[in-house]
């Protein structure tokens, strides 16, 4: 692991961002601990409330949005093709 959630994201703003857009679609426990936390989230911490309230396959839609978004940015270095 990298310091990313779950070894993918590691932009708190961009991860928050994504995770809004879908906020409504979320459990409502999920919802809640995250409206509620006592401090600001990092993206670990979200990750794991993601885990923790079955949310994971929301976590890795975001994470895969975000990197297909990352790989088809102007001027971004693309992955070599493995397998």
């Amino acid at each position: 692991m990298d310091g990313r959630t779950g070894g993918r994201v590691n932009d708190r703003g961009e991860l928050l961002r994504e995770l809004m857009a879908v906020f409504d679609e979320l459990p409502t426990a999920l919802r809640g601990a995250i409206n509620y936390a006592p401090e600001a989230l990092d993206p670990k911490d979200l990750a794991a409330l993601c885990r923790r309230h079955g949310a994971a396959n929301v976590l890795a839609m975001i994470e895969l949005k975000l990197k297909r978004r990352a790989r088809s940015a102007p001027g971004a270095k693309t992955e070599p093709k493995t397998g």
